[in-house]
């Protein structure tokens, strides 16, 4: 790792307060593109002699090895923002990533689960989780599907972002901003019914504990969503916590919401990010217009 590139990743939590999640990512990214870098030129390259050519170069790599158009740009976005840095702080004197576009990516319509799947889902969870942690895994599918919770949001969760009396939950967004959104009833009496088989509720403590009575980690609940999901029978691509995401947004549009409380409840900046991710289906689209009384 170059120092410059040690600069802006410091600079990323300290200055531009980025969860040390984003910055673990970026951190990522820059590995990979300069182990790449190593194998091509050698590893006494430096950052200011990275051109145009490089970049499409290793961009192309990740083509060849199998990453998708959305990961590609993920990773091109990543090298812009390092260049767009180190061209306004003066270390380099233009940057090789302006006259790159990022990937074409093809939007493909998001799974969701109908209300008869998600409440198959539920039912599953009651009928397969273990005595031990079936209240720890009905509060955790209850909370993604009935706020539209994210997975990392929801593994940061303690017990004193759980106001009872309000019913709301507060944890940070995307940004490292704090958000505080309201939940319904179902939601918090499974997660009230979940602390009463907890030894300890301190406001500090983890929400959700692992099996090691530990924080639980995404990986955790990436399997017992999926898991859960094939209980029940639901055959999807894309079994994950963020189908129960898109899930409970589309439930909101379905109810009558208008677009604009959704991405407020989905803490989306843009509006269009929204109107992408509400995907409706053909048969949706016929029940709508067979309600239609001329």
């Amino acid at each position: 790792m170059r120092p410059e590139i040690a600069e802006f990743l410091a600079q990323l939590g300290s200055v531009r307060a980025f969860s040390p999640r984003t910055v673990e990512a970026y951190t990522y990214d820059f590995t990979q593109f300069c182990a790449f870098l190593g194998e091509k030129i050698g590893n006494d390259w430096k950052v200011e002699g990275i051109d145009q050519y490089a970049i499409k170069s290793y961009i192309d790599h990740l083509s060849d090895k199998g990453n998708a158009p959305i990961t590609r740009g993920r990773k091109l976005a990543s090298l812009k923002s390092l260049f767009g840095y180190l061209l306004s702080q003066g270390r380099i004197k233009s940057d090789p990533t302006s006259q790159i576009r990022m990937p074409k990516r093809c939007d493909k319509e998001s799974s969701y689960l109908s209300e008869e799947e998600y409440k198959r889902l539920l039912k599953a969870v009651k009928d397969n989780a273990s005595r031990y942690y079936i209240e720890r895994d009905m509060a955790i599918v209850t909370m993604l599907i009935g706020t539209g919770i994210r997975l990392a949001e929801l593994v940061e969760l303690n017990v004193g972002d759980i106001d009872f009396d309000n019913c709301t939950i507060k944890f940070i967004r995307k940004g490292n901003h704090e958000k505080t959104i309201p939940v319904n009833a179902m939601v918090m009496t499974a997660v009230r019914r979940y602390l009463k088989t907890r030894e300890s509720i301190e406001p500090s403590a983890p929400l959700f504990l692992s099996n090691r009575v530990r924080r639980i980690d995404t990986a955790s609940v990436q399997y017992l969503v999926k898991k859960y999901c094939m209980d029940a029978h639901i055959e999807k691509k894309g079994l994950s916590p963020h189908m129960l995401r898109h899930s409970f947004a589309v439930a909101l549009l379905k109810q009558g919401e208008n677009v604009f409380t959704v991405q407020q409840l989905l803490s989306h900046r843009n509006i269009r990010t929204t109107e992408k991710y509400l995907h409706i289906n053909n048969d949706d689209l016929k029940t709508a217009v067979n309600k239609i009384r001329l």
